[in-house]
């Protein structure tokens, strides 16, 4: 029997990134960031790879490698970045949740 195909539906996300203290690696680091409405951002540590959101570390993924793989991807996000200017960010924001200037 197929089964039906699955949508899968992602909210629109303006990336961040910030240099902030990492509890984890306890110095500071280069944070990449992705906010999402009616969410709070996510962030990331380029160093250690944890995230974290509401000041929430996120659970780890028990399998070899993961570390690696999140330290690639926010790296990747944090240069993905640098073409949001976070000045835009509050604009973004209000469209998301329909408001008008």
């Amino acid at each position: 029997m197929r089964q039906p195909p699955v949508a899968v539906c992602r909210p629109s996300a303006f990336l961040l990134r910030q240099i902030a203290f990492c509890p984890t690696c306890e110095r500071r680091r280069r944070f990449a960031g992705r906010d999402c409405a009616w969410y709070g951002p996510t962030w990331t540590c380029c160093g250690c790879g944890d995230a974290w959101t509401d000041g929430e570390r996120h659970p780890r993924p028990f399998r070899r490698g993961w570390r690696a793989e999140a330290i690639a991807a926010a790296k990747l996000q944090w240069r993905a970045a640098a073409l949001f200017a976070r000045s835009y960010h509050g604009r973004w924001l209000r469209e998301q949740l329909g408001e008008r200037w």
